[in-house]
């Protein structure tokens, strides 16, 4: 059996002021650090074989405990990225709504498909990591392994191995240094734990 647990990094400044930041960078805050060493106790308990990350510093820093914990080297990967926001990286929704209402109007027109100036679509972003969690299965067969990523990017996935398909993106909440697990048997996925941050708070 191949089980996935999937972690999102830990807050950041952006996301303490609710800002877009896809491929952008933007630093850890006071309490993502608390998440981080609380993360890394919980995890601590799980046998893990394996660790990919985004390349995004603040998924490296969130993982980066847990990996010298259980000994393990990280593989960073290109496709585990947020969506690219593009021109609209660093800004809020009600930024974008005052700013650029037309092109709002086209987000909640195309919906999934709506790609963002300069950027990319939800789509788009489910395809790449899609792709790379498909190989990932296949080379991880009986195996546990690490995601540590964006949400966009862990909904992609458990949409993925649900339905194989985007359309259950938005069903899922996937709050910052939450823990979520996943186990594929005959290519049946079952979510095990889903949005776990219960220990985070009995910790901070």
């Amino acid at each position: 059996m191949l089980k996935f647990i999937l972690i999102r990094h830990a807050t950041t400044q952006a996301n303490e002021h609710k800002k877009l930041s896809g491929f952008h960078e933007s630093e850890i805050s006071q309490k993502g650090k608390s998440e981080i060493e609380a993360l890394t106790k919980e995890l601590g308990n799980y046998t893990i074989d394996a660790i990919y990350t985004s390349p995004s510093r603040r998924a490296l820093e969130t993982v980066q405990q847990i990996a010298d914990k259980h000994g393990l080297s990280t593989q960073i990967i290109e496709e585990l990225r947020e969506i690219y926001f593009g021109d609209f990286e660093g800004l809020s929704f009600q930024m974008i709504s005052e700013r650029y209402p037309d092109e709002m109007a086209k987000m909640i027109e195309l919906g999934d498909h709506y790609s963002y100036p300069s950027g990319e679509s939800l789509v788009q972003s489910y395809e790449r990591v899609s792709k790379r969690v498909d190989h990932m299965k296949k080379v991880h067969k009986e195996q546990t392994v690490l995601i540590c990523a964006h949400a966009g990017t862990l909904r992609n996935i458990l949409s993925h191995l649900i339905i194989r398909s985007p359309k259950l993106h938005w069903h899922f909440k996937i709050d910052n240094a939450s823990l979520t697990v996943v186990t594929i048997e005959d290519d049946f996925a079952v979510i095990e734990k889903l949005n776990d941050t219960y220990f985070i708070k009995n910790m901070i």
